[in-house]
């Protein structure tokens, strides 16, 4: 029996996961192969299920399945093997939460009641190019924070180098795949924006190959923690102009990582998604305007305590 394959997509909070995981699904559809998505949050809401209409979608939501909620990804997988065989799924797109260390994802897909069925053809890491030194850096960042890079990046068998655009030279991108070489040696590296090229790489080696990841490459780490870093949940009854959602969210930088949610705009008073990362903020009207009341804000970051934050 030709097992199922499993696609998983990691990195830190904001480096572009879910952009690449839109454009695998595109691809995938292009083949017609049938896949189904498991997507991992930390928070207790899914800000971006506008983006998966009319998909196959597993929300596995408030914790992270690489620890807290290891279990949920056990009984989801129980459950997607039973529609395997009745509805043809061939492929598995995993997203991590951005704080998921992946080998212990990895270890769950060897347990032999999954491993029978699916099979890792590869364990992607999507990679800041932007901000990688800033994250691996003892000045400015946690220990914890280093931590995770440094698992993620290991655990690649396809290193994703995103964001180069954002580079301002040849030398700081050489510096950053230095980097990335301290913690990887040998894994394909893919430079990118917006997760370009990751689709043509799976075209050239996944038609080619029968077995593309080696289980027994798995660099573990067991006890991985990232209690340190928070997800939280605020509900906004008013509209915003994108100034002052920046300047609120400039309030906490120094410990926010990573922000998003739906917000209506005082301009036009239409709904809006947005995200933030790395002082970034973006945001775009939904095409389906939402019938709420309130508007929903996730901020993900270490050491937030959900009294201290106000709008």
């Amino acid at each position: 029996m030709k097992k199922v394959d499993v696609f998983l997509i990691n990195g830190f909070l904001g480096s572009g996961k879910t952009t690449l995981l839109l454009k695998m699904m595109a691809y995938f559809k292009s083949k017609q192969k049938k896949y189904a998505i498991i997507l991992n949050e930390l928070g207790n809401v899914n800000m971006e299920k506008h983006l998966f209409e009319d998909e196959s979608l597993y929300e596995l939501l408030n914790g992270c399945i690489c620890c807290s909620i290891k279990e949920d990804l056990r009984g989801t997988l129980n459950e997607l093997t039973e529609l395997v065989h009745k509805e043809n799924i061939e492929v598995i797109l995993l997203e991590g939460t951005g704080v998921a260390n992946p080998s212990e994802i990895m270890e769950t897909f060897q347990e032999p009641v999954y491993a029978e069925i699916y099979h890792i053809a590869e364990s992607i890491c999507v990679i800041d190019g932007l901000h990688l030194t800033e994250y691996t850096s003892v000045f400015s960042s946690s220990k914890e924070v280093r931590q995770l890079q440094q698992e993620q990046i290991a655990n690649g068998s396809l290193l994703v180098l995103n964001k180069v655009d954002q580079l301002v030279s040849s030398i700081a991108k050489e510096k950053v795949e230095k980097k990335i070489r301290k913690y990887n040696k040998n894994a394909p590296l893919i430079e990118s924006n917006y997760g370009d090229g990751v689709t043509d790489y799976i075209e050239r080696n996944h038609n080619t190959k029968s077995i593309l990841f080696n289980d027994s490459s798995i660099h573990s780490h067991h006890h991985h923690h990232h209690h340190h870093i928070k997800a939280i949940k605020m509900e906004q009854s008013g509209a915003l102009t994108k100034m002052e959602l920046r300047e609120f969210l400039k309030q906490y930088q120094e410990k926010l990582l990573r922000a998003k949610g739906t917000i209506k705009n005082k301009y036009d008073q239409k709904w809006y998604h947005f995200q933030y990362a790395s002082g970034l903020l973006e945001w775009e009207k939904l095409k389906i305007q939402p019938n709420r009341v309130s508007g929903e804000i996730i901020l993900i970051g270490e050491k937030l305590k959900k009294e201290e934050v106000h709008i």
